[in-house]
């Protein structure tokens, strides 16, 4: 892989949820940047292959299979990428689904799921993280993926919004925590994206693009 923007060169990043979507968009835009990246997925093959990717153009990657909500699989593999790769900088709590329903048809065991990816699989990804970003004041960079949802609510998504708000409070807290390691956090949020998935979803009523409902 060839770039002139290397100014992430020797740098060691994990993103979660990269074998598709924005996450897999994230973890090419880092390598091209010089990073290592690890893509960490529920589905190795799917890891593997854009790990490949990846390497095919020159970069350093690797695909690592990855259930945010087990502690044990998120220490196991973020311990992986260090011994591999030196270390890890960066890290990119990005692996989240969407389930919607109204409140009062919101099942539970959906609520739970929602809130175990969201919030509990970025808690135990950046513990993981921290580890070695501590180790003789490394420092590093932690990265939420958040939605104009951190910011606000939307009808038919409690759990979603709840967890995307409950992300602005765990940044807040490690950027107080990290400061004397040198590690800095953040949230990324974005509003509606388009991506293959999406696209997939509206296909069977293309208006919805040229014509967003009004508020």
């Amino acid at each position: 892989m060839t770039s002139l923007n290397t100014s992430l060169a020797g740098k060691v990043a994990v993103v979660t949820g990269a074998a598709s979507g924005i996450g897999k968009q994230i973890a090419l835009s880092f390598a091209e940047a010089g990073a290592a990246v690890a893509i960490a997925d529920l589905k190795q093959d799917a890891a593997d292959a854009v790990a490949e990717q990846i390497r095919s153009q020159g970069g350093r990657a690797l695909g690592v299979v990855m259930d945010v909500t087990d502690e044990q699989a998120v220490n196991a593999g973020i311990d992986r990428v260090a011994a591999e790769f030196g270390s890890v900088d960066i890290l990119v709590s990005n692996a989240g689904v969407q389930i919607v329903n109204p409140i009062e048809n919101y099942a539970y065991s959906d609520w739970k799921k929602m809130q175990a990816i969201h919030v509990d699989g970025a808690f135990l990804t950046t513990k993981a993280a921290l580890k070695h970003m501590y180790k003789d004041d490394r420092g590093g960079v932690v990265i939420y993926m958040g939605s104009v949802h951190s910011h606000e609510a939307s009808a038919l998504k409690s759990a979603y919004v709840t967890a995307k708000h409950a992300l602005l409070g765990l940044a807040r807290v490690l950027a107080k925590e990290g400061a004397k390691h040198h590690v800095r956090s953040h949230v990324v949020c974005p509003g509606f994206v388009r991506t293959p998935l999406v696209d997939k979803r509206f296909r069977s009523r293309p208006r919805s693009w040229a014509s967003p409902k009004k508020r």
